[in-house]
Order: structure tokens, then C-alpha cells, then sequence
């Protein structure tokens, strides 16, 4: 296996929407046009798992600012919490083709996009009913910060946050 840049653009990148699609049902035209436009954010930053040209995980982040749109729900839901989001960045994406799960792919991914990050903090959000993937981030050091968290969907969400430095 190989990690490389996240990009928007080549055959990895919609080897990456196909992905997505396959883990949440998602709309690839949708997905393709949220993709580029989290790749232009501020630092943005990405990286894929690549196995026998295939993509067998993805993770992305940026960071997060007045203005976007998920940062400004962030920031309304963790009111009076805005330390998380001041200085953060936002782990927008990350997944894991379930034929490659449980061989540390995700701890990989987080663990290279948060080497080097110059935000203090860190925020991702999981719906409370994935209890694997809230363990799996507990494990890797993000601890929750805020449930009942509904981003305009009928589920519910947890934010959860790191400290960075």
C-alpha cells in the first residue's frame, strides 16, 4: 500500500467519489462538487490509500472559518464552547473500504494529516449511532465534546475534538 496527495482531480479522485458512494450511499455528482469545493479551503489537505490502484481510504481536512458553512453549524451548536473552533481544523472526511478495515489504514490517515497541522484544534463530527468509529477516534485521542448535534439531517450527530498542540 502507498499513501499519496489527495486531489481533485485524475483517476484517484473519482475512484475517491466512488468510494464515498459505496460507504454512504451518497450522490457521486453531489459528492464530486462538495469535494472541490472543501479543496478550495483554507489548507486544505488530503491523503489516499492506494492498494493495487485501487483507493482503499481517504481522509481530508481544512481549516475551518467564519463563513463555511458546516464551521458556522459547528460554531452555533457549540456556543459557549468556541474555543474548538478558533483555531481548528475541520476533519471533514475520512473512510475506509470495508475490505481494508482493521489493518490501521484510518489511524494512518489521521495520524499524516495531523502531523502537521497549525491549527490548535482539531473537530469532526459521527453520527451517535457509529459506535465503532466513535471508539476507534476515542482511541486515537479525540475525546466528544458536544451530542445532540443535527446538521439540517434527521440524525444525530456527535462533535468530537483533538488538541493539536
Amino acid at each position: 500500500m502507498k499513501i499519496v496527495p489527495f486531489k481533485v482531480e485524475g483517476p484517484y479522485f473519482y475512484k475517491t467519489i466512488e468510494l464515498y458512494g459505496f460507504l454512504f450511499g451518497a450522490d457521486p455528482i453531489a459528492m464530486k462538487k462538495q469535494f472541490q469545493l472543501h479543496s478550495q479551503y483554507p489548507n486544505f489537505e488530503g491523503y489516499l490509500m492506494i492498494k493495487d490502484d485501487q483507493v482503499a481510504g481517504y481522509i481530508y481536512g481544512y481549516t475551518s472559518v467564519r463563513g463555511q458553512y458546516y464551521h458556522d453549524l459547528l460554531a452555533n451548536h457549540l456556543h459557549p464552547y468556541t474555543g474548538w473552533v478558533k483555531d481548528c481544523m475541520e476533519l471533514a472526511e475520512l473512510g475506509v473500504h470495508p475490505r481494508y478495515r482493521r489493518q490501521g489504514i484510518a489511524k494512518q490517515l489521521i495520524q499524516i494529516l495531523c502531523q502537521n497541522r497549525r491549527e490548535k484544534t482539531a473537530v469532526l463530527t459521527v453520527r451517535k449511532n457509529n459506535t465503532n468509529a466513535i471508539l476507534f477516534y476515542q482511541k486515537q485521542g479525540w475525546m466528544i465534546i458536544r451530542v445532540g448535534f443535527y446538521p439540517n439531517v434527521p440524525q444525530e450527530f456527535i462533535i468530537m475534538g483533538k488538541v493539536l498542540k
